[in-house]
């Protein structure tokens, strides 16, 4: 995702993950309708106060465990998927942000 712009998935992110009736592997399940953005684009995001949300691997956080950044003010609000292994984005959870014109 390029700087400065998102894009809102219809599709069902990160945890709770179930099992796919078909092909028996394990799919996201979490709430659709999540926002993406670049991560150079979270300004005021800090980490989750919860350090095992925060984990990751080698080269930053994997988000699979779900939410792992907070708002300042402390609200639990978006994912950070910023390993060498994935796609880095960052991703806004629907029910914590507000819309604004």
């Amino acid at each position: 995702m390029p700087p400065g712009t998102f894009a809102i998935d219809p599709d069902p992110s990160g945890p709770p993950y179930v099992l796919a009736e078909l092909s028996g592997f394990l799919v996201e399940a979490g709430p659709h309708g999540t926002i993406v953005l670049n991560p150079s684009d979270s300004l005021g995001l800090e980490a989750h106060p919860d350090i095992v949300m925060r984990r990751g691997y080698c080269c930053g956080m994997d988000g699979e465990w779900g939410p792992n950044l907070a708002c300042t003010c402390g609200e639990i609000m978006a994912t950070l998927y910023s390993d060498c292994y994935q796609v880095q984005e960052l991703r806004l959870q629907p029910d914590a942000v507000d819309h604004c014109a």
